[in-house]
């Protein structure tokens, strides 16, 4: 993707050709007609540079809620525990750079808030020089609410609205 390409953005114009495939999970490679540049499919996502398949990371990844380790991720799915915590520091970081750039300029008035607490813990002594790593961790989610909810109720055959 070339940001300095006039035709950078824009979708669905035909200015994007296939290439050919590349590596052991024959991504797609494209070109741009318009700056004869070439990317990847997978660029801009969790998993550019990526040698193992979509499926396998996604699955190892989904796997972590459940298992509550990394090494019993490790263990469950046969990848080295260092593969599982660069997989989730991409992913982190991916994850982070979409929130940001989806969630700014809202100009929100009437929101749902959902929240999602865990705790995270090491087995040994955590080092003052890595103590803000670990401990209560919260994950709020706004969501801005586009439809008005109202609650009827219904006695004595009147309906009446609550809310």
């Amino acid at each position: 993707m070339n940001k300095d390409c006039p035709d950078y953005g824009v979708k669905n114009q035909g200015n994007i050709a296939f290439k050919e495939t590349y590596g052991k999970n024959n991504h797609a490679l494209l070109k741009c007609k318009t700056c004869n540049r070439c990317f990847s499919e997978t660029r801009g996502t969790a998993f550019f540079g990526l040698d193992t398949p979509q499926e396998e990371v996604l699955r190892t990844l989904s796997m972590l809620p459940e298992k509550g380790s990394i090494r019993g991720v490790a263990r469950a799915t046969g990848h080295d525990k260092d593969t599982t915590c660069r997989w989730i520091e991409i992913a982190g970081t991916h994850s982070k750079e979409v929130t940001a750039y989806f969630l700014r300029d809202l100009d929100l008035k009437r929101v749902e808030v959902d929240e999602i607490w865990s705790y995270i813990k090491k087995a040994k002594k955590v080092t003052e020089e890595y103590s803000d790593d670990y401990g209560d961790v919260y994950s709020l989610t706004a969501i801005k609410v586009t439809q008005d909810f109202s609650f009827f109720i219904m006695k004595e055959n009147v309906v009446q609205k609550i809310l």
